[in-house]
């Protein structure tokens, strides 16, 4: 049986985003249609950090489960301040976390 962890909400993550749509972006589709994480805009990042799972100890895209609130915001702080792609995909983006995510998370200030 999967287990399903609580979602972050846009007042729990730590750092600073915008929260309006760029052009060509719906908030509602992001998953479906962003080739890319924007690391400036909240809705995305939520989204992102919401959908992160784990599978055999490997962050995954999709599963929503086994995170943890405070791992998912351990996560938005490593991306936010040591992620250093202009436009990462979102399998990119995978690769880095389950790279880093042992060394950074030690580091983690909150």
């Amino acid at each position: 049986m999967e287990s399903c962890m609580p979602a972050l909400l846009k007042k729990d993550l730590k750092e600073k985003y915008k929260w309006t749509t760029s052009e060509g972006d719906d908030a509602h589709l992001i998953h479906d249609d962003a080739k890319h994480l924007s690391r400036e805009e909240g809705y995305e990042m939520l989204l992102f950090l919401n959908k992160l799972g784990l599978e055999n100890g490997t962050y995954v895209y999709g599963t929503g489960s086994d995170v943890t609130k405070e791992g998912r915001l351990k996560i938005e702080w490593m991306l936010k301040n040591h992620f250093e792609s202009t436009a990462p995909g979102r399998y990119t983006v995978l690769a880095w976390i389950n790279a880093h995510f042992a060394a950074l998370s030690k580091i983690y200030p909150h």
